[in-house]
């Protein structure tokens, strides 16, 4: 459900016009700002249902397929320390996106977010309701691409992975919803049109190849090494990596966008993420994403990666050092798969 259907705001307060913030308003679209201010109001409480639409501040901070997000901030006047924990006065608001229009899907991913809030792993919840949720706000930057390759952040990222793959979550155990995933993705491509020639052209192109039996390749290859299932992030990309402003942190780096997050081969979160290395998605023209396979890491780069990880994993599980499934050799051999 979109969020944009679920209130009526066809009260005099909450159409009034915005005299502070008219112009940033105006370009985000009344409609918007008005849905943005109804939810911090109702959901938020304290300071947040004190102040009028025109103190209301919202800034878009971008978003796509998957959500759209924007800051919302209370005015200065109200702005206080004392209570920032229940009652922040910064929010981000995330609107789920295509990816998260099936409802199911929006459960798990609640459910799954809201544990990682209340471990320390992800931001903090504030609120969920149909369609989206209000969540903690965190200083930060998004990692680029050339990040992935930084040593130093690579370290921080294979510790939080190694976090990640620790969790135990009340979902399916089962490592067959990337998969699943996959197949499903077979059966649409079958059916693709496109109305620009050349872009039908590559299409038919791709599809004289025997796809089908590449992913069933695919499938044998990685069962055949029975390799380790986890609770997997799935998309660990630059893109759901942050790096907080914050020095003082002993890692600054934050996992973020659980919508992929399940049970699944640990190889893949692993491998997945270092072909990220090679993909920019920040090129601003077709087809919106740059492929350089010489970013590829290099073993040594991997080996970084990997012992960061499994050093974080020994530590908080002893045993694992002991098991050879937990080796740096096996645990590269299932990501090169």
């Amino acid at each position: 459900m979109d969020i944009m259907t679920l209130y009526n705001t066809d009260t005099e307060e909450v159409i009034s016009c915005c005299h502070d913030n008219s112009q940033n308003n105006e370009r985000l679209g009344l409609d918007v700002v008005n849905r943005a201010f109804l939810l911090c109001k109702e959901y938020l409480q304290g300071p947040w249902a004190e102040i009028s639409l025109n103190e209301f501040e919202i800034t878009p901070l971008g978003g796509g397929l998957t959500n759209k997000l924007y800051v919302c901030n209370l005015p200065t006047e109200h702005r206080s320390n004392d209570n920032e924990r229940n009652c922040p006065n910064t929010v981000l608001l995330r609107i789920y996106g295509l990816i998260l229009q099936d409802f199911k899907a929006q459960i798990q991913e609640s459910v799954v977010f809201s544990i990682l809030a209340e471990r320390g792993v992800g931001p903090r919840l504030y609120a969920v309701f149909p369609g989206g949720r209000l969540e903690e706000y965190l200083p930060s930057r998004t990692l680029k691409t050339s990040d992935l390759s930084d040593l130093v952040l690579s370290r921080h990222i294979g510790e939080r992975l190694s976090e990640y793959h620790r969790l135990v979550m009340p979902v399916k155990k089962d490592p067959t919803f990337i998969m699943s995933k996959m197949f499903k993705y077979l059966d649409k491509s079958k059916n693709v049109h496109f109305s620009d020639s050349y872009k039908e052209s590559l299409y038919l192109q791709f599809m004289q190849n025997d796809v089908s039996e590449e992913v069933q390749f695919i499938k044998r290859m990685v069962l055949q090494m029975q390799p380790v299932v986890v609770f997997c992030h799935n998309d660990a990309q630059e893109g759901n990596l942050l790096c907080a402003d914050d020095n003082n942190r002993q890692n600054p780096v934050q996992m973020i966008d659980f919508e992929y997050s399940s049970y699944n081969y640990r190889g893949f979160d692993i491998g997945n993420h270092f072909c990220e290395w090679m993909y920019d998605y920040s090129h601003p023209s077709w087809p919106f994403y740059s492929y350089k396979p010489e970013n590829f890491p290099t073993r040594e780069q991997q080996l970084i990666f990997v012992d960061s990880y499994l050093e974080s994993m020994y530590k908080a599980v002893p045993s694992r050092k002991n098991d050879s499934r937990w080796s740096r050799e096996f645990v590269l051999k299932e990501a090169d798969r």
